[in-house]
């Protein structure tokens, strides 16, 4: 059985009330989804925070998944959601995620680049805005396709193509210009 096939198992048995694979379920995502919410808020405590309030949600509502083989996607959005939320509670915090703006002219097509190269500069990922930071993050980390990431952010999938590209270029030009991060 292929991991895609025992991932939308236990995801149907968790749905039937299986409380065990329930567990299982949110056990095995729950240190991804920490990494993706503490890439966003930026604080280890208030990312536990988030991510309890997470991972509650995604027991509550997951009776409500229409397809199993979207779990970790709708997860990642329901994760991604709170921690976007806790960051603008957070007056001071405001300010990151206002360059939005900035990447509207963006075009869509993404070259082509070496995901060893992103993820052997995840480090350098926190001088990115916000917008293209999270796209890289979610598709070279934590390896889910354009379309899952598309889903996770519920934006179009020319924008995530063009918040890619946008972030890419970033890193390598600061990466060629030899920087510590590349704001």
């Amino acid at each position: 059985m292929t991991p895609e096939a025992r991932l939308a198992l236990r995801v149907a048995l968790a749905q039937s009330g299986d409380r065990k694979a329930l567990d299982a379920l949110l056990r095995d995502h729950q240190r991804p989804l920490y990494g993706h919410v503490r890439a966003i808020v930026g604080d280890s405590d208030l990312a536990f925070d988030v991510l309890q309030a997470s991972l509650f949600l995604v027991a509550r509502r997951l009776g409500g998944l229409r397809d199993p083989r979207w779990f970790r996607a709708w997860a990642f959005r329901i994760a991604t959601r709170e921690a976007v939320r806790a960051v603008r509670r957070r007056s001071r915090d405001r300010a990151r995620f206002e360059d939005v703006d900035e990447l509207a002219d963006v075009p869509a097509e993404a070259p082509v680049y070496d995901p060893a190269l992103v993820r052997a500069c995840a480090d350098r990922l926190d001088g990115l805005p916000p917008a293209a930071q999270v796209v890289l993050r979610l598709h070279y980390l934590e390896e889910l396709t354009l379309p899952e990431v598309a889903e996770v952010l519920e934006l179009p999938l020319g924008t995530v193509k063009s918040r890619l590209a946008y972030g890419l270029a970033r890193l390598r030009a600061a990466i060629g210009r030899g920087e510590a991060s590349p704001s």
